[in-house]
């Protein structure tokens, strides 16, 4: 277990920059967060919220970003459950 303090958003730019060479956007998180499947996206909302409730507010901006993130992965989340995905 690593004793980095990053949360989901962080690590996942991390990843992608690595992978990819360029860092990913929340709404390129968001559009690669469609295409997985139910069981994935439940887990991704679980480490989100996980990260929410323990998250630092004296950054705002990164605070606010979070936020907005998990937000808008709730509502494609149910979105697509509705739709039977």
């Amino acid at each position: 277990m690593s004793d980095d303090d990053r949360n989901f958003v962080e690590t996942a730019r991390d990843i992608s920059k690595n992978w990819d060479g360029e860092e990913l956007t929340p709404d390129g998180m968001l559009q690669e967060f469609q295409l997985y499947g139910y069981a994935k996206r439940s887990g991704i909302l679980d480490q989100i919220d996980k990260d929410y409730r323990s998250a630092d507010t004296s950054d705002l901006r990164k605070y606010s970003e979070m936020v907005t993130l998990r937000r808008n992965m709730q509502r494609v989340h149910h979105t697509l459950r509705k739709a039977g995905r």
